[in-house]
C-alpha cells in the first residue's frame, strides 16, 4: 500500500496478487483515525476504517461496498526497506488576470534518510531536478519557479490565453532493490490543446543510480517476432491498426515503468499515433515478458517472483 498524507486528506493505492491492478484509495485522517474508500474502474468497491499509529502501522476493518464481507487488516511500514518513507512537496498557484486563468503546480521529492546514505541523497537530488535536500529550501525553489512562470505569463502576449502547468510525481514501484517514480507533465499556453507526457525514473537503490533509460537494459532482442506479435496483440485490445501512423512498423517503446504485476510500456504523444489517441500504454505481466529478458539485466530478479 502506498499512502499519500497531506493535512487531513489521504490518497494512494494498494495491490494484492489476486487482483492484477492497483486499487485506488482516498479518504481522511482525523487525528489518528483513518477512513478510506477504495475504487476499481472509478466504482466504489469497499472501505477501510482504522487507526494509523505514530510508527506507521495502519490497522482496522475492511468492508465491502454492500457490507456483506468484512475482514480485519493490518499494514505496517517495513523498516527493512532502504526507502520506506518520503515526502512529496508541492507548490501551486491559481490566479485570475484580465479574465484569463493561470494555474501551475509542481512536485518535488525528499527521501527520508535517517542513516545519511549517499545513495538515497543522490536519488532525491536527481528525480525532480530541484537540487536540494532541505524541505524549506525545496519549497522556496518551487515557489520561486511558479511565481516566475506567473510573472512571465502576465507580462507577455501569452496572457491573452489561459495558462496551465502541472508536474506530478508518484511512486509506481518500490522494493528493497528498486524504486520507480512516475512523472506526469502537462502544459498549456495557448492554442488548440495542451501537451502532456508521462515518464518513469527508475533507480537502483543500493547505488542511487538511474536505470531503465533504454530498452536494451531490459530486453534481449526487441525484434523477436514473438515479442512483437504479443505487443501488437496488446495494442489492438484498445485500438485498431488504423489508429496508428504505421501499425506494422511500431517497435516496443524505450520508455517503460515497473509495476507490482509487471512492466508498463509507454509511447509519448505523437510517437506512434495522433493526439486523439493520447499517451499509449500496454502492460506485460512478469510471466509474459520473462522469455525475452536479458540474462544480465538489473531487472532480472523481478521475473523470478
Amino acid at each position: 500500500m502506498y499512502l499519500y498524507v497531506y493535512g487531513n486528506n489521504v490518497s494512494g493505492k494498494y495491490y494484492y496478487k489476486d487482483i492484477n491492478q492497483f486499487i485506488y484509495i482516498k479518504g481522511t485522517l482525523i487525528q489518528n483515525e483513518l477512513s478510506l474508500e477504495e475504487r476499481v474502474n472509478n466504482r466504489i468497491t469497499g472501505y477501510f476504517h482504522g487507526y494509523l499509529s505514530e510508527d506507521l502501522v495502519f490497522s482496522g476493518e475492511w468492508s465491502s461496498y454492500d457490507g456483506n464481507n468484512k475482514y480485519n487488516f493490518k499494514f505496517a511500514n517495513d523498516k527493512r526497506y532502504p526507502i520506506n518513507n518520503l515526502e512529496i512537496i508541492t507548490s501551486s498557484l491559481e490566479e485570475d488576470f484580465d479574465n484569463k486563468k493561470f494555474e501551475s503546480s509542481k512536485d518535488a521529492i525528499i527521501i527520508k534518510n535517517e542513516k545519511s546514505l549517499n545513495n538515497l541523497d543522490r536519488i532525491s537530488l536527481d528525480v525532480d531536478g530541484a537540487k536540494s535536500l532541505n524541505k524549506e529550501r525545496m519549497e522556496f525553489l518551487l515557489n520561486n519557479s511558479v511565481m516566475e512562470e506567473y510573472h512571465s505569463w502576465k507580462t507577455s502576449s501569452y496572457s491573452e490565453d489561459d495558462f496551465y502547468m502541472k508536474k506530478e510525481i508518484n511512486v509506481s514501484y518500490l522494493d528493497d532493490k528498486i524504486i520507480s517514480f512516475s512523472i506526469y507533465n502537462y502544459s498549456y499556453a495557448g492554442g488548440i490543446h495542451g501537451i502532456y507526457n508521462s515518464s518513469s525514473y527508475i533507480y537502483l537503490i543500493s547505488r542511487g543510480e538511474r536505470i531503465g533509460n533504454n530498452l536494451s537494459e531490459l530486453i534481449e532482442n526487441k525484434n523477436d517476432i514473438e515479442l512483437i506479435n504479443l505487443m501488437r496483440k496488446k495494442l489492438l485490445r484498445n485500438y485498431t491498426d488504423k489508429d496508428f501512423f504505421d501499425f506494422y512498423s511500431i517497435e516496443l517503446s524505450n520508455v517503460f515503468d515497473i509495476t507490482p504485476s509487471g512492466i508498463k510500456f509507454i509511447w509519448p504523444l505523437y510517437k506512434i499515433a495522433g493526439y486523439a489517441q493520447g499517451i499509449i500504454e500496454i502492460d506485460f505481466t512478469y510471466l509474459e515478458l520473462k522469455p525475452f529478458i536479458k540474462k544480465d539485466s538489473k531487472f532480472l530478479y523481478l521475473f523470478d517472483k
